[in-house]
């Protein structure tokens, strides 16, 4: 069986950032069950793609910039916003940096190639087993199971973290809300170059968006878990027709689960020597959903705690996040001014930090 000091669940911008963080003295497994390893091989990722200001900000934090090969036209300085429950339009400057998120994970995966990383794509977290001195954790790779062992479990597999399930456990009182995010590919037919916000409370009361990507748009929506996640997603399409929106003959389709937490208790950073990072942890903008920022942050608080501190790591990652918590709750109290139509009304008819541009 081989032996490491810490196996990681998920290699998304949370579980490469931490790797690529830690210390060199600790050997350390990445898994994601995402087929990395075959270069050729696009892989489909239920993502807007886009890197908001405080993701720009963390990589900057880092020394990082983007390679200009994971960047896609349009870049956008702007988002409209299509408010269904007031009929009104406005746009408001944001500097979204366009990618291909694919590539964006490979990127940062590039940057975890040292001696000290493993790395095991197209394996599935099956089982972790708690021993005295640690976790037997059992893999399935091409239809075969192989159990290997570390002291330390990280969960980075995101909102339906099977680390966070099986080896953490829910607490019913303070669990993030969950949505279904279902995301199309059409052909971009009319050269749609600008995001698009969606909010339409018949629809969900979070929101959709339009994103183009090259000579494709993307259309995706967020709907809470429990309703009729895919008769309001074809809904939406139809009543945005009316607004020109042509979204037929999708070329592809993909979904996920979103959290949205609904305070910072709702934050759970895993228990005993079995720790969560980005958004299996519930870090994600309950406003936006933006979670790269998070997850890149989070994935370096706790890097940074087990540097310190292999023994006391999980009280250090507690106060050392202590910040992104209270970021969730900032956001949390933005909530009403964003997702109430009548205090959206207001805002949109004072037209406060809107642009000046000709709408449709």
């Amino acid at each position: 069986m081989d032996r490491y000091d810490i196996i990681i669940i998920g290699s998304g911008p949370a579980g490469a950032t931490f790797a690529r963080l830690l210390d060199d003295r600790y050997r350390i497994l990445l898994v994601d069950r995402r087929p990395l390893h075959k270069s050729a091989q696009k892989v489909i990722k239920n993502c807007g793609g886009l890197i908001a200001p405080d993701a720009q900000k963390a990589l900057a934090s880092f020394g990082l910039s983007l390679p200009v090969n994971i960047l896609v036209t349009p870049q956008t300085f702007a988002v409209e916003t299509l408010d269904f429950d007031n009929d009104m339009i406005k746009s408001y400057q944001r500097h979204y940096m366009n990618v291909d998120r694919e590539l964006f994970d490979r990127w940062l995966l590039s940057l975890c190639d040292t001696k000290n990383i493993k790395k095991s794509f197209s394996s599935h977290f099956i089982s972790a087993k708690k021993s005295a001195e640690g976790y037997v954790v059992t893999l399935r790779k091409e239809k075969q199971q192989q159990d290997v062992f570390a002291p330390i479990i990280v969960g980075a597999d995101g909102a339906n973290s099977k680390v966070k399930k099986d080896l953490v456990g829910a607490r019913k009182e303070n669990e993030p809300l969950r949505y279904v995010s279902i995301q199309e590919w059409f052909k971009n037919e009319t050269d749609l170059n600008r995001y698009v916000a969606i909010f339409d409370s018949e629809i969900s009361d979070f929101y959709s968006w339009i994103i183009p990507k090259e000579q494709y748009i993307i259309f995706g929506s967020a709907i809470k878990e429990g309703d009729d996640v895919m008769r309001l997603h074809e809904l939406q399409k139809k009543k945005l027709a009316r607004y020109g929106y042509s979204l037929n003959k999708p070329i592809k389709k993909s979904g996920s689960y979103i959290l949205r937490p609904k305070s910072s208790k709702d934050i759970s950073l895993g228990i005993d020597d079995v720790a969560l990072i980005g958004e299996a942890a519930g870090f994600i903008s309950p406003t936006s959903a933006e979670g790269i920022s998070y997850a890149m942050i989070s994935g370096a608080k706790l890097a940074h705690a087990l540097n310190e501190d292999r023994e006391h790591f999980a009280a250090i990652y507690k106060e050392n996040t202590a910040s992104l918590r209270f970021n969730i709750t900032k956001k949390i109290l933005k909530y009403p001014f964003m997702y109430n139509k009548i205090v959206r009304k207001i805002i949109f008819q004072i037209g406060i930090g809107a642009l000046d541009t000709n709408q449709r």
